[in-house]
């Protein structure tokens, strides 16, 4: 069963980890880490294309408004795995608690590289100084 289904104006559907049902149980501080590769991103296929590469998104951190308030986050996040830390702007977004989405391959998230976490596993999470 797929974790991720496309339903027009939401970003995707749980199946697997939903809030009513995680792997796990994140804790204060904690959160389960969804990632997905947008169309633009670190890939190599853009390099020697700054033109294109210039095109993508901004990478940020989305979360919902309970998990920011619970964390003290407001407008930049610091996400935390075995590995390292990435720092990303904060959206906050209508999803389950405790989940945090960020892109998985784009400058400045780089999270299997950088963090040294995957998809579903939990990562720390708290405010950080602009």
């Amino acid at each position: 069963m797929s974790t991720r289904n496309w339903v027009p104006g939401k970003a995707f559907v749980w199946g697997r980890l939903s809030a009513g049902s995680p792997h796990c149980s994140p804790e204060a501080g904690q959160a389960l880490v969804i990632t997905w590769k947008p169309l633009l991103d670190a890939g190599r296929c853009q390099d020697g294309e700054p033109d294109l590469a210039g095109t993508a998104r901004v990478p940020v951190v989305r979360l919902s408004a309970a998990t920011a308030q619970e964390n003290g986050i407001t407008d930049i996040a610091k996400i935390t795995g075995p590995r390292g830390t990435v720092t990303l702007p904060v959206v906050l977004t209508d999803m389950p608690d405790r989940v945090v989405w960020m892109p998985e391959c784009s400058p400045g998230s780089l999270v299997h590289e950088t963090l040294g976490s995957a998809y579903g596993q939990l990562v720390s999470l708290k405010a950080a100084e602009a």
